[in-house]
């Protein structure tokens, strides 16, 4: 088995990678111009410790240095070198699109507490229960489910003014923080943190944080990380 950390454009870096999963030095898999970063595994499913989900984040923070880079999610796994290979063959177009969609970017991650609560969700609902890719935050929300449209009620506007694209994860009565990813220019990035410090001094009633920046996993699709053939 190879256990995958990112995919990135060729050529692959030169420089020592951090120990990966297992604790030997990431290797790579190249075809049409897109290189994986991979390890060897002994088994399809590695358990999510903490000392294996850092070194899963080392590893791709270090190949983010410089170069637009799609993490993949943890626990991300393929057969083999071949199925690596077919996989970014048969992706090319997707994931050289998704890689020009972050280069130069980094990721902000935005919690609001304190907003008014939500009523229990319309089991009608399609974002009720769980679904396909809710595991993994690609549950979205829509505006009126959660996310203040007035910035009256919370100035969020000039957030989306440094960020090149932005997600809103969905708010329930188990979740009641108002979450938010934001995919911004590395340039924009002192400009965007001043911006929270802002909000923040506008609105010390609700608690708001922000981390970052990181690699960009929020924007890098799940439904290209692979999988056993």
């Amino acid at each position: 088995m190879l256990y995958l950390y990112a995919i990135l454009e060729s050529p692959p870096p030169q420089k020592r990678l951090p120990p990966g999963i297992g604790g030997a030095a990431p290797l790579f898999v190249e075809s049409h111009g897109l290189v994986s970063a991979v390890s060897e595994a002994a088994d399809a499913a590695i358990a999510p410790e903490p000392s294996q989900i850092w070194r899963h984040q080392e590893v791709v923070a270090a190949l983010m240095e410089g170069r637009p880079v799609l993490p993949l999610r943890f626990g991300t796994v393929v057969e083999d070198s071949a199925a690596c290979l077919r996989l970014l063959a048969r992706h090319h177009a997707e994931l050289s699109a998704q890689l020009d969609r972050v280069r130069h970017c980094v990721e902000f991650a935005l919690r609001v507490a304190g907003l008014p609560e939500l009523p229990d969700p319309d089991p009608s609902s399609n974002l009720a229960g769980p679904g396909p890719g809710t595991s993994h935050l690609r549950t979205l929300v829509r505006r009126e489910r959660g996310w203040p449209t007035s910035s009256a009620a919370f100035p969020h506007d000039m957030l989306s003014a440094h960020a090149a694209s932005r997600l809103l994860w969905a708010r329930s009565p188990s979740q009641p923080d108002l979450r938010a990813s934001f995919l911004v220019q590395r340039r924009s990035a002192s400009a965007f943190l001043d911006d929270v410090g802002t909000l923040q001094r506008l609105r010390p009633d609700l608690g708001i944080t922000v981390t970052g920046p990181w690699p960009p996993y929020s924007f890098s699709d799940p439904d290209l990380s692979g999988g056993r053939e």
